[in-house]
């Protein structure tokens, strides 16, 4: 048997998959409900508003989190979706790679746009 298997699969496979899914969810939870607060006490009513919200370092990194966060918690859920009932592995596999690629290019696309 190789190394790092047991009689099911790989050892502990899900377990990491499983805590980033839940830390994801939960930082976009507290993200959400923060910026609400934040939102609902000093709303955001013209540009100029806007520009000085978002151009506070802490609120770029807040908001870069919160893009990863998301995009990690879609391509592990989307994964495991795949994994489960998607079986010609080419089908599977191409799936994968089309999510992967949507998935790193919104990343880049996303830190573009925040760190201008």
């Amino acid at each position: 048997m190789a190394v790092g298997m047991s009689e099911r699969g790989s050892l502990h496979s899900g377990l990491g998959e499983w805590v980033v899914q839940r830390l994801t969810a939960v930082y976009m939870l507290f993200f959400i409900v923060i910026a609400l607060i934040r939102l609902s006490i000093s709303p955001v009513s013209t540009h100029a508003d806007w520009l000085l919200l978002s151009s506070g370092l802490l609120f770029q990194i807040a908001l870069l989190l919160f893009i990863f966060s998301l995009l990690a918690h879609a391509w592990l859920g989307l994964k495991s979706v795949f994994l489960d009932y998607i079986h010609p592995w080419r089908l599977r596999f191409l799936l994968l790679m089309v999510v992967a690629l949507f998935v790193f290019a919104t990343g880049v696309w996303a830190l573009l746009i925040v760190i201008t």
